[in-house]
């Protein structure tokens, strides 16, 4: 059976006109969309016929382009190889009839015939042969040329002292060189050096110290072989003593390395190498004396003497450190007191010239503390609290590195490197009451007061030992606001307080508001920030119109000057 309102809609005047319009729009919605797919089709049909076409043509022409060129190629010797079957065969039958040198003359006849008849089938095929040859020829003289090992020839004085692969490899040798000369005498000689290059092919090549060695070889300069120790590229001395040089400088790092240990790396402070060659035989220096500059201080300690006047800002700010620097590395000097002029501060630590430097990688793991997140639970009487979730410390994954110098077990400097969150933490979720005594819902305070008489802000008197909170003085009736939102716990009268209210705003936070002239509010109401909750007056133990304001928190009585100190 059919429902009222479709017998309705078919006795409608306007029913058939739009079922008509329905039609209309299906039929021919699906008769144009059945014509497009038709004409697509027609046209993708077209597009690869074309390209059919286009293929076999030009398909064909290449086809039919790359066969004459091979029956070019091969027409002579195909030819060829016809005569010389003629030419046998013409040599038999000459033979058979008139004999040996009827068939020889016979032959040769054919052969030169063969010969003026089939030349120019030769020349077709050289004019595609020659530039086929003449393209390998250039590509084998190309790649040959390229991979030549092409070098300078350095030239001191018209004599070849080496092959480098640029000028710069001289010129860093000429800089060794420079390093390398020492002169007794206090006067020092200019030297100077003008090479000359020319390319030269397959030579042995030399690297700058090789190349150093090279020049001073063919100088007249009096040289002998030794060890240089260069310190950050600069050369320091030099000896004859090299092995025993590079063994103190492995007993310097050796006590500090741990073979075991892949996270620690023991190293010098500065880049130190030494280097085996030949030096000018007046640079050379016993080894103790080199040994005296590695042991040695580059820097020695810097002292003050303190002067009348002084303070500590002034004597760290003329050295440029902090005060705490200054006190650091005056430990036996009483700051507090002040300065005494003669005593002696220490503005700097004697500087080694060279130390070891360990760097110790380490991983350790750190605890991730959780949060604790309050939720409000409008099933809950307010001012009660629960647990739902206990929170779950998470832990981070610390790389850092430590950097020690020499036999200090502190180290100098900290630096974390990487920090991964192995487990994350879990909040600790506390469900919070917010259902007042008369079954309103009680807004979650802000945590923010608000001052309860906006308009005024003369405090009379503030807490102290005898007061026990602050006195807003104010205009009778003037309306009194709830500092934040909760629930009002006590609304009455009290014969020190007259009329007075307390609101519980939960978080143990409790505000109270006295000798008002009415109150606004009952226990158990829900209150808003800012909601008025009473009238100034001067109820109770009170002189003068006044709102007394106290706050209360975990119990214990708390000063508003804490919560409002510009008022």
């Amino acid at each position: 059976m059919a429902k009222p309102w479709v017998e309705r809609a078919k006795k409608h005047p306007e029913t058939p006109v739009v079922g008509q319009f329905l039609y209309d729009i299906g039929f021919w919605g699906e008769y144009t969309a059945r014509s497009g797919v038709k004409s697509f089709r027609r046209a993708i049909r077209k597009i690869i016929q074309w390209l059919t076409w286009l293929v076999k043509t030009v398909g064909g022409w290449i086809a039919k382009t790359a066969k004459g060129v091979v029956g070019e190629l091969i027409a002579p010797f195909t030819r060829m190889a016809s005569g010389v079957h003629n030419i046998r065969q013409r040599m038999q039958e000459r033979y058979q009839e008139k004999g040996v040198l009827s068939a020889m003359l016979g032959g040769g006849e054919y052969f030169l015939s063969g010969v003026r008849r089939y030349t120019p089938l030769l020349y077709r095929a050289a004019a595609y042969v020659i530039p086929l040859l003449a393209l390998g020829v250039f590509v084998y003289t190309v790649d040959t040329v390229t991979n030549y090992n092409y070098v300078l020839a350095v030239e001191v004085d018209g004599s070849v002292v080496g092959y480098v692969q640029t000028e710069q490899v001289f010129d860093s040798a000429k800089n060794e060189v420079a390093q390398r000369i020492r002169y007794v005498a206090d006067d020092e000689e200019k030297w100077t050096i003008e090479p000359s290059y020319r390319i030269a092919i397959g030579e042995q090549v030399m690297d700058e110290n090789q190349m150093a060695d090279q020049i001073l070889q063919v100088s007249s300069a009096d040289i002998s072989e030794a060890t240089a120790l260069y310190v950050n590229d600069q050369l320091v001395a030099v000896t004859t003593e090299g092995d025993a040089l590079r063994q103190e400088l492995d007993d310097m790092i050796s006590p500090y390395v741990q073979p075991d240990n892949s996270n620690l790396v023991v190293e010098f402070t500065k880049d130190v190498r030494t280097e085996d060659g030949l030096y000018m035989t007046s640079s050379i220096v016993p080894l103790q004396n080199i040994l005296d500059i590695l042991h040695g201080d580059e820097q020695g300690a810097i002292t003050y003497v303190v002067q009348s006047g002084d303070t500590p800002w002034v004597v760290a700010g003329t050295f440029g450190i902090s005060v705490d620097e200054l006190v650091a590395m005056n430990p036996h000097v009483d700051f507090e007191k002040g300065f005494h002029p003669g005593d002696e501060l220490l503005i700097s630590q004697a500087m080694p010239f060279l130390q070891v430097r360990r760097t110790l990688t380490e991983v350790r793991t750190e605890p991730i503390p959780f949060k604790t997140v309050e939720e409000k639970d409008e099933e809950m009487n307010f001012g009660t609290q629960k647990v739902a979730q206990e929170g779950v410390e998470g832990v981070s994954q610390i790389t850092e590195q430590k950097v020690f110098y020499g036999d200090s077990q502190t180290p100098s400097s900290v630096v974390e490197i990487e920090r991964i969150t192995i487990q994350e933490p879990q909040d600790k979720i506390i469900k919070i009451g917010a259902k007042a005594s008369n079954g309103d819902i009680v807004e979650t305070a802000t945590g923010s007061l608000l001052w309860p008489v906006p308009s005024y802000t003369y405090v009379s008197r503030w807490m102290s030992s005898y007061h026990k909170g602050a006195d807003i003085c104010a205009p009778y009736g003037v309306p009194v606001l709830a500092a934040d939102s909760g629930q009002v716990i006590t609304a009455g009268w009290h014969h020190d307080y007259g009329n007075y209210v307390v609101i519980n705003h939960g978080n143990g936070m409790r505000t109270l508001y006295a000798h008002n002239s009415r109150l606004n509010v009952t226990v158990g109401q829900s209150v808003r920030q800012g909601d008025v909750i009473a009238a100034v007056g001067s109820t109770g133990d009170s002189s003068g119109n006044h709102v007394h304001f106290e706050i209360y928190l975990n119990g214990s009585l708390v000063s508003a000057r804490n919560y409002f100190p510009n008022k």
